[in-house]
């Protein structure tokens, strides 16, 4: 069930234009330890009258086309807009911060540094190509924002993209009201400080959930 202080909002505005930031949405997953489908989402989003048009910003995998393009026409069939490009494969330098963050490693002894060196040093001989993709699209989604300032009341970006911050602040100006759907420790403190209304995506969806299984007994898993 949907929290009524959400309903509300949204209702509460005259025309809403959705933008969704999908890899940003799929990082979502891991904290809710559930999958989403992304039909339900969007058809549930075209259950308000208001909400005029909704976006979809998601990259193609030419390494990968035939899915791609799969899940291309399943976000069409819902009637949302489809913004894509292709994405980019970005070389990664095998390193200790790819497996541990700075405050981790300080906590090791000198043994235990001198074999995470070993390991790192054993991969990086061993020629293992690390890749990882990259497909940006605050500059499109910025673009689009400003394009349809004059046709909306108000904004529902799904994304915690700090980077978003800019083009909300126009519309800002613009006396448009600011929506932001995301989740916990997920969502930039800027765009916490600039949205009219915050919305928890895991107490809004309403739709399929797949719950991902963990081998870790604190999520429902067996030692």
């Amino acid at each position: 069930m949907v929290r009524e202080d959400y309903l509300k909002w949204v209702n509460d505005q005259t025309v809403i234009f959705v933008y969704l930031d999908l890899t940003n949405i799929f990082h979502w997953q891991n904290t809710l330890r559930w999958k989403f489908r992304i039909e339900d989402m969007i058809e549930q989003l075209f259950t308000f009258p208001n909400i005029k048009e909704i976006k979809v910003y998601y990259g193609k995998n030419e390494r990968d086309l035939k899915n791609s393009e799969a899940f291309h026409n399943r976000i069409k069939k819902t009637g949302a807009i489809l913004r894509t490009k292709s994405m980019k494969f970005i070389p990664k330098t095998i390193q200790e911060g790819m497996f541990f963050q700075r405050k981790t490693l300080i906590l090791f002894d000198g043994g235990v540094k001198d074999k995470i060196r070993e390991l790192i040093n054993e991969l990086q001989k061993s020629g293992i190509t690390i890749e990882e993709p990259k497909c940006n699209f605050d500059v499109e989604m910025t673009m689009d924002m400003l394009d349809d300032v004059e046709k909306m009341t108000a904004v529902l970006l799904f994304s915690g993209d700090s980077d978003m911050c800019a083009p909300l602040e126009r519309l800002k100006v613009k006396e448009k009201r600011i929506g932001v759907v995301g989740v916990r420790g997920k969502v930039a403190g800027e765009l916490h400080q600039i949205k009219d209304k915050y919305i928890d995506f895991g107490k809004f969806y309403t739709g399929k959930r797949e719950y991902i299984k963990s081998e870790n007994p604190a999520f429902g898993g067996t030692a």
